[in-house]
């Protein structure tokens, strides 16, 4: 069907290039389009331009009235909706919600159920009775709870060097913690005094053979 888009009625209108027409819902207002082939079988579909002009119903807005809706209310629906008419009566996807992300039990927690086993059955797993592994920090939650006290180089360095390349290379010479290491193998004052302080490699010219 050949469309006049020189002489279309009030509410039809048409692209610039022609391939396109719109007109819109009676009872809600919204738009829709269609091109012009599909158009030409709407309007005739309709029983002319005119009365689609006039009388033309969205398929969803009929589904509504004929589930009772009036327009008002359908109006209400396109408004709550930001100009959309969810479709009525169709099947709506199932949201499930997510399971809820269970929050790790604290270590003492943890302890106490390891150890919550006592008399003959004590040592054993309370699920399976296999015999239950026994940590050092089994019994004692603050195992692994750092001291909360200053760092004591004369305790710390009894068995242990803090500043091992200053001692290999520099024999303790200028060690910033020199006067309160305890280190058993710290160099002495008279020790630096000694030939080849630094265990430098003294190059000597060879002689010659002529």
């Amino acid at each position: 069907m050949k469309i006049d888009t020189n002489n279309l009625p009030k509410g039809i209108t048409v692209s610039k290039n022609g391939k396109y027409f719109y007109w819109a819902c009676n009872i809600t207002g919204i738009k829709t389009f269609a091109d012009a082939g599909r158009f030409g079988v709407i309007v005739e579909k309709n029983g002319g331009i005119e009365k689609l002009a006039k009388e033309f119903v969205l398929p969803t807005v009929k589904k509504y009235l004929k589930e009772g809706w009036d327009a008002a209310a359908i109006l209400e629906i396109v408004k709550a909706n930001n100009g959309k008419l969810p479709p009525v009566g169709g099947r709506k996807t199932k949201v499930e919600a997510k399971p809820t992300r269970q929050r790790k039990k604290r270590l003492k927690t943890l302890l106490n159920a390891n150890t919550a086993v006592s008399g003959s059955n004590a040592g054993l797993d309370p699920a399976g009775q296999k015999e239950a592994v026994i940590y050092p920090w089994s019994s004692d939650p603050d195992y692994f709870k750092g001291g909360s006290g200053p760092l004591s180089v004369a305790e710390t360095t009894k068995n242990v060097c803090l500043y091992p390349n200053r001692h290999i290379d520099d024999q303790c010479f200028g060690c910033s913690i020199y006067d309160t290491c305890a280190f058993a193998g710290k160099f002495k004052p008279e020790d630096w005094k000694k030939k080849n302080v630094r265990n430098e490699v003294v190059v000597k010219q060879l002689k010659s053979f002529e």
